[in-house]
């Protein structure tokens, strides 16, 4: 009987392991998106994938929102965007992949020996992905997009602020057009740039909610007066209410009524009359009228006669054309 075969040494053993592994080793594209595939494709266990996989999800859409908050779109409107679109980018297609491989995986959870009612809850979970990502974008992504691309595209443009100079009075910044976003960031360039400017007058039938009291707690920090002496209304008055002293001419208009918009929720909604209502009222303003004014629907408007306005405390002073 003939010996056997002698085994290789463990050098070459080493070697045709690794000529194997190099032979079956996948594209590098492969490895690169191995876990995204996979999971898409439904082979990960079902605990992986219901689990680790929204874990993933859920923290890059919670890592751009951290980003959202560090830069406020009052004074970073483009990159704010962006951030935005980019969370809805990660949000939307990311729901619709956890979706599809909890369902799949769900589905070869029962070929694995596993319970049939543990893949049947999981897989209904995972449809429930879909039906989030829809109502997401019906009911709130679609109407904010045209805002954000109007932002980035440059057709929703702030207000107009420019330095204006009336013979007998002091010069005064001027800001006029709807507080879209970034009218913040421009009242506050126009300030560092003209440092002897200790009056704002403002003429706008409102905008952004946000840009309101940005505008307001601007002019509270910089000590900054306000005047009005055309119309000043919804997010305009809180910009105003931040004035040391808050002016009003003999045809001005100050117009209040709840605060509202397409595609927001009404927690979000009564959160920002909250904000609003509360800067205000520190200010020294009488609640009662602001309670009037959050009764007024958003598609209407209340103007307070003059005698409201000084009363409540929100105008301060009558203009008497030297401010």
């Amino acid at each position: 009987m003939s010996d056997p075969a002698h085994p290789p040494s463990p050098r070459r053993q080493r070697a045709d392991a690794a000529y194997l592994a190099r032979r079956t080793k996948p594209p590098r594209g492969k490895q690169r998106f191995g876990y995204l595939r996979s999971h898409w494709r439904g082979d990960l266990p079902l605990a992986a994938a219901v689990i680790v996989s929204a874990a993933l999800v859920w923290g890059a859409v919670q890592l751009v929102a951290f980003a959202s908050r560090r830069l406020p779109i009052t004074d970073y409107p483009h990159a704010s965007a962006v951030l935005w679109i980019l969370e809805v980018l990660l949000l939307l297609p990311g729901a619709v992949w956890w979706g599809t491989g909890v369902m799949r995986s769900a589905a070869r959870h029962v070929g694995r020996g596993g319970s049939a009612s543990v893949a049947l809850l999981t897989g209904a979970v995972g449809m429930g992905a879909f039906f989030y990502a829809g109502a997401f974008w019906w009911q709130s992504a679609r109407f904010v997009m045209p805002d954000v691309w109007a932002t980035l595209a440059g057709h929703a443009p702030p207000a107009s602020v420019e330095i204006e100079s009336p013979a007998g009075a002091a010069a005064r910044l001027l800001v006029s057009g709807d507080l879209e976003f970034g009218t913040t960031l421009a009242v506050r360039t126009a300030l560092d740039a003209n440092r002897d400017i200790v009056t704002i007058r403002l003429e706008s039938r409102g905008g952004r909610a946000a840009e309101g009291l940005a505008l307001g707690r601007l002019f509270l920090d910089r000590n900054k007066n306000t005047l009005v002496t055309g119309e000043c209304s919804s997010a305009c008055v809180t910009a105003f209410a931040g004035g040391a002293r808050r002016s009003i001419g003999a045809d001005a208009r100050l117009g209040l009524h709840s605060v509202g918009g397409k595609g927001v929720s009404a927690v979000n909604l009564a959160a920002a009359n909250q904000r609003s209502d509360e800067f205000i009222t520190n200010r020294g303003v009488d609640a009662r009228v602001l309670e009037r004014g959050a009764a007024t629907a958003n598609d209407s408007i209340w103007f307070p006669p003059a005698s409201v306005l000084l009363g409540s405390g929100l105008a301060t002073e009558y203009w008497d054309g030297k401010l």
